[in-house]
């Protein structure tokens, strides 16, 4: 039961596949970390029916973006490229009792817009208990936002079976909040089943974002999630795997303008997101699955910005192989209309341990009704070795 139990905890680094360096004598402070070496190229690509080359914003296309966070995007021209998803981690853990600590983790990317390519603080936090076995847990400090399953460890490549969850359904301009959360974990009667319920609150403001500056703008623009409320309930018995998610915040999205005034594009608007996946692991059969809806609406000012967005993968553990065929949609519902279809083949090689070699192909379909080119479609080849230590 405890296994179980333990299972339905959010792992924030691996869920344990590495074991922690010791720091200090005494183990009260640890380190681990993560890696992802990733490069890919762009096979082919067209736009409004057009296989001619294009630009979009600053990209010479055919490209796919892959990384919306930090505008990943692959160009077909620069053949295989390795500086936009490649990146190393590590997450350093100081006991200060058996119930209180302290969590910070540091990643470098390759490609990091965002902060000028430089070491980002993606965690710092701070945990108590009540007691070192109670079923309560209370943090604060700054966290991953968790929107989606992969969330907490969106960029721990080791712990999913792609090279990266699909981009149709993963990444949004704001991915971190600074607050707190409280999660409660008990086993469900005496069934197989573990639940954990888990509560989170705060905010983030994102200064010339990547994503709604490169891709969308062009311009230097800004984004703020606050009075953020979010709530979420999982489940498992070891071969089952649910969680349903929901979130309302309040969002706000302007740019500075040289004279010192500010041009306002959405304005402390109340939006909700929520989202439910399931899993199954059983025997060497897998199964993901997730949908997602987002909703910003305000008929007064003339807001319809719906989106929904799902993924559905199934593979086959083999010994140390993992291929898995996934497909995934993205479509808002208010004209113009932006939609992508995609299709993934996967395949794991576990090849020693605490390490993996992944390659995926990847075929998009832009469902987008923009009247210029947008990213269109690709088939990209993916290559990535992933690993922690």
């Amino acid at each position: 039961m405890k296994k179980l139990l333990m299972a339905s905890v959010f792992p924030v680094l691996f869920a344990g596949s590495a074991a922690a360096i010791d720091l200090t004598e005494d183990g009260s402070l640890k380190l681990t970390g993560f890696y992802s070496l990733t490069g890919a190229k762009v096979l082919n690509g067209s736009a409004l029916g057009s296989s001619a080359p294009w630009m979009y914003q600053k990209w010479n296309c055919p490209c796919t973006i892959q990384g919306w966070e930090y505008a990943a995007v692959y160009e077909k021209e620069k053949g295989f490229q390795f500086d936009q998803e490649s990146l190393i981690g590590v997450q350093i853990k100081k006991d200060f009792l058996p119930n209180l600590s302290a969590t910070a983790q540091l990643v470098s990317r390759a490609l990091n817009p965002n902060e000028g390519s430089r070491p980002t603080v993606d965690w710092a936090y701070v945990t108590w208990q009540p007691s070192v076995d109670s079923n309560w847990t209370f943090q604060a400090g700054k966290f991953r936002i968790p929107l989606y399953y992969y969330s907490d460890f969106l960029y721990i490549g080791y712990a999913y079976p792609w090279v990266r969850p699909a981009p149709d359904v993963y990444g949004w301009p704001i991915y971190a909040y600074k607050g707190a959360n409280v999660s409660y974990r008990t086993q469900l009667g005496q069934s197989d089943w573990a639940a954990t319920f888990h509560a989170w609150t705060g905010g983030y403001t994102q200064k010339n974002d990547a994503y709604d500056t490169q891709i969308y703008y062009t311009t230097p623009t800004n984004e703020s999630w606050k009075n953020i409320i979010g709530t979420s309930v999982a489940a498992n018995n070891g071969v089952f795997d649910v969680r349903g998610m929901m979130m309302w915040y309040k969002d706000t999205l302007w740019q500075d303008n040289s004279n010192g005034s500010r041009t306002t594009l959405i304005d402390n608007q109340g939006t909700r997101i929520m989202g439910i996946s399931a899993n199954m692991d059983y025997k060497n059969w897998l199964i993901k699955a997730e949908v997602d809806r987002y909703e910003q609406i305000d008929a007064a000012k003339g807001l319809n910005n719906v989106y929904k967005y799902a993924l559905l993968g199934i593979g086959y553990q083999y010994g140390a192989w993992t291929p898995m065929y996934t497909m995934s949609r993205y479509r808002t519902v208010a004209e113009p209309i932006e939609g992508r279809d995609s299709q993934y083949l996967s395949l794991r090689w576990d090849f020693r341990r605490n390490m993996a070699l992944k390659v995926q192909y990847d075929i998009s379909k832009d469902k987008s009704t923009y009247p210029y080119p947008f990213f269109g479609d690709s088939k990209l080849l993916s290559v990535s070795l992933q690993g922690t230590f």
